[in-house]
């Protein structure tokens, strides 16, 4: 029997409605991969909480494949198999609750000058990577509005601004512009074009006249414009195609919502946004609880008050309510990544490395060691709880870990930030 072969179809490939409108196609099996058809695009999640998981609760006794789930990893039991939980990884700082803004990097501002890319973070990294390939190279969310929840850095050591309704987060998946709209915000990238035109002429008048130290700030001014010409070129790129579509149905009041209550809409429309493959980057952050203790059952106290629990029984038992149930939330996240098909066959789950962690071990003891640290899918060999020694008094570099990351993206690499090379003992399978 004759069987047509078809090429393999570009991802930005359009058709051409009546008067010119584009049209995107929908997501179909010779668009899986132009190369391969039988893969599915790497995808990355980063999600992190601002005060620890404790200790005592989240790392097992065991290591190896024949651990006993601790009480913090009892929410995720259904997914064992497809998960790792580290131990002895961190970034060789401290700083207590400052240095939970430098989870995904491992340097401190302060110390960004010496990196030939400031400060720059996993997520951010691998947004590169991506660039115009999606409608957003990175969706940056904070489930919390906090200026201390940032985890996500550019490569100028500047935060990156999150996105923290949930109403907003759908708005930008799924709602089109209208006609006068996108003449509106098309006339404003141009004004803005302008703008930064001017600055940099203006700029590189007087450079020769800076100090060194004024001319390592103009140098880190120049990297925000050169991104904010980026961001501005992503815009004009994808402004007239039109945005994924979804039955998906949200909550008229979701933003009014406690967090406990919040938590899987964020989840929800994270999978939704890779699934129509609007981004393949994602971090999230959870810095507090907001009104009402978060909503959790059985809270009394917010959550910066639990943290420095003292030990005391019925204080910890209290913030193991909370922790759980950010516990339940990533494994939720997980669930609907498992039960979304891709065009390849595969699961999104299988495609998407989901990290879930925190930048500080303890929040009673301001402790950045040891960090707590969970990785699901996306490619690994899991089921293991890996144990990592420290030598000469130093861990072993959490960036060792995001560098094995990276590569699994796609970046073809050796380094990254403060890593000695990729982590041993994690088994890559796809």
């Amino acid at each position: 029997m004759y069987v047509k072969k078809f090429k393999a179809l570009d991802r930005r490939t359009f058709l051409k409605g009546a008067g010119g409108a584009l049209m995107a196609l929908p997501m179909l099996e010779s668009m899986a991969n132009s190369n391969d058809p039988s893969k599915s695009p790497k995808r990355m999640v980063c999600a992190a909480v601002f005060y620890g998981l404790m200790p005592k609760y989240f790392t097992p006794e065991k290591t190896g494949f024949d651990y006993e789930l601790s009480p913090l990893l009892e929410p995720l039991a259904q997914h064992k198999k497809d998960f790792s939980v580290f131990s002895g990884l961190d970034h060789n700082i401290g700083g207590g609750h400052q240095s939970t803004r430098y989870f995904l990097n491992g340097i401190p501002v302060t110390q960004a000058r010496g990196y030939a890319e400031g400060n720059i973070s996993v997520d951010q990294k691998a947004a590169q990577f991506v660039g115009s390939e999606t409608r957003y190279p990175s969706l940056v969310l904070g489930a919390t509005s906090n200026t201390m929840n940032y985890i996500s850095w550019s490569e100028n050591s500047i935060a990156k601004a999150q996105i923290t309704k949930v109403s907003h987060l759908y708005n930008i998946l799924f709602l089109n512009k209208g006609k006068k709209q996108k003449i509106q915000f098309e006339q404003g990238l141009k004004d803005k074009s302008s703008i930064l035109d001017l600055v940099r002429e203006d700029a590189k008048k007087y450079k020769n006249k800076f100090s060194q130290s004024d001319k390592d700030k103009l140098d880190q001014y120049f990297t925000s414009i050169r991104e904010l010409e980026k961001r501005a070129e992503q815009s004009r790129t994808w402004l007239h195609r039109p945005k994924a579509k979804s039955n998906y149905t949200l909550n008229p009041d979701v933003d009014q919502l406690d967090i406990a209550q919040r938590m899987n809409y964020y989840y929800d429309l994270m999978a939704l946004a890779l699934q129509t493959d609007s981004t393949r980057v994602i971090s999230l952050s959870f810095s507090g609880l907001g009104p009402n203790y978060g909503g959790f059952e059985g809270v009394s106290h917010d959550m910066h008050t639990l943290s420095h629990h003292g030990n005391v029984e019925s204080t910890m038992k209290e913030l193991l309510l909370i922790e759980k149930s950010q516990m339940a939330g990533f494994s939720y996240f997980l669930d609907k990544l498992k039960a979304i098909k891709e065009p390849s066959g595969k699961t999104l789950f299988d495609s998407t490395m989901s990290l879930f962690g925190c930048g500080m071990s303890s929040g009673n003891s301001h402790s950045n060691r040891n960090l707590p640290v969970v990785l699901a899918g996306g490619g690994f060999k899991h089921g293991e709880h890996k144990k990592y020694q420290r030598k000469n008094n130093e861990s072993v570099e959490l960036s060792n870990l995001y560098l094995s990351m990276l590569q699994n993206f796609g970046l073809e690499i050796d380094s990254f930030n403060k890593s000695q090379g990729p982590l041993k003992n994690l088994e890559r399978i796809s």
